[in-house]
């Protein structure tokens, strides 16, 4: 008989890669586990193939989610399941109710996929002062939650650092790309482009690559930005791109569908990974990267990321964030000697077949929950 596991996020939309398309779709794959997918009803169609229950919950403003944690509640007490996988913060706290109002209690297991302490930390919204006392009583708080926790993943290695109390078995599972290896025999534009892929922000280097675009057009005019992906802010970045006139070297394109946006990549000639330095980033590996790397394009990276990365496998370069000059002088390098960014495209690809994949991460989760088997029979 299949056991059962409930798939839970109140805050992330029910079709999020991570959560649904790699964890819980390896879990229903692989493992004697029916899978239920809770999580927050969006516009993408569920009419996919899959063997994975669904039930989606409301979307509701932050003050409202309460709500949505009843219905969890409503299904956990009818359904019993055996495992339980959080995704959110705020489910913490279900997490800890759970533990005291059910006699035969399920396996929780949280996925931390921010360190929500960093966060408060680096806040410019929130004067420091308050940054202060609002992280201490959270972390205190978060703290005993997790001790309602049978397991812990964390989304990137240097969450330990601050969770070094934890006695419960925790791994790290990165989000690296669940691409089958293809082809890389797409002809490069006739352009010279440089490409992102992701979500849009100005923490995320929106208004850095309008600035790259104007900047490197006072050196050379034949080149291109291509800017993929959705965001808040993104008609007002389309209208800083058109104001500041180089709407003939940058693009904000929107959302595609990832073949139509891999393919991309693949076309292309050099990635963007310029996030601004910000406490929640140091440290991370953008999964972004990993996919410039199953495209075989090299990539230029904020000079906090990857840095021991790059030092394994040579497939990219960094820049200060900081210093446009800087990052204009790594694009001009790229502009400039086509080979080495062919060759450093190569590694990647050979460090994403190698090392930075989704295989590699899903094997990871699969023994981590092999770890409580017993206990769920």
């Amino acid at each position: 008989m299949l056991k059962k596991m409930f798939n839970i996020s109140s805050v992330h939309p029910w079709s999020d890669t991570r959560i649904f398309f790699r964890e819980a779709t390896s879990i229903a794959e692989n493992l004697d586990y029916h899978v239920t997918h809770i999580a927050v009803q969006n516009q993408v169609s569920t009419n996919i193939d899959t063997p994975i229950s669904m039930h989606l919950l409301p979307k509701l403003p932050r003050l409202k989610r309460y709500q949505n944690w009843r219905r969890i509640w409503q299904l956990i007490q009818s359904e019993k399941p055996d495992v339980i996988h959080l995704h959110d913060p705020e489910l913490l706290l279900l997490a800890w109710f759970i533990k005291k109002r059910m006699p035969i209690a399920p396996i929780i297991i949280y996925d931390m996929h921010e360190n929500v302490p960093q966060i408060i930390a680096s806040k410019q919204a929130i004067p420091s002062v308050f940054r202060k006392i609002i992280k201490r009583p959270y972390q205190m708080l978060e703290k005993k939650l997790m001790q309602s926790c049978d397991g812990i993943i964390f989304a990137e290695a240097h969450y330990h650092e601050n969770y070094t109390h934890l006695t419960c078995p925790t791994v790290d599972i990165y989000n690296y790309p669940a691409i089958r290896a293809t082809s890389r025999a797409i002809p490069k534009s006739d352009i010279f482009t440089f490409v992102y892929i992701g979500s849009i922000s100005e923490l995320r280097g929106a208004r850095l690559m309008i600035g790259l675009a104007k900047k490197l057009a006072t050196k050379r005019e034949d080149f291109r930005i291509r800017v993929i992906g959705t965001g808040k802010e993104v008609e007002i970045f389309k209208a800083e791109v058109e104001l500041s006139g180089v709407s003939k070297w940058i693009s904000f394109e929107g959302p595609k569908k990832f073949d139509e946006a891999f393919q991309i990549l693949q076309m292309s000639h050099v990635g963007l990974s310029l996030l601004l330095d910000n406490a929640n980033f140091r440290g991370c590996k953008p999964t972004k990267c990993m996919e410039y790397m199953a495209a075989g394009i090299p990539f230029i990276v904020s000079d906090f990321l990857m840095q021991e990365d790059l030092k394994r496998y040579p497939c990219g370069v960094s820049a200060d964030t900081s210093n446009l000059d800087a990052i204009v002088d790594q694009a001009l390098f790229f502009m400039g000697d086509k080979q080495a960014a062919k060759e450093m495209g190569e590694c990647g690809f050979r460090a994403f077949q190698e090392a930075y994949n989704w295989p590699t991460e899903e094997a990871k989760l699969i023994s981590f929950y092999t770890n409580f088997e017993d206990v769920t029979l």
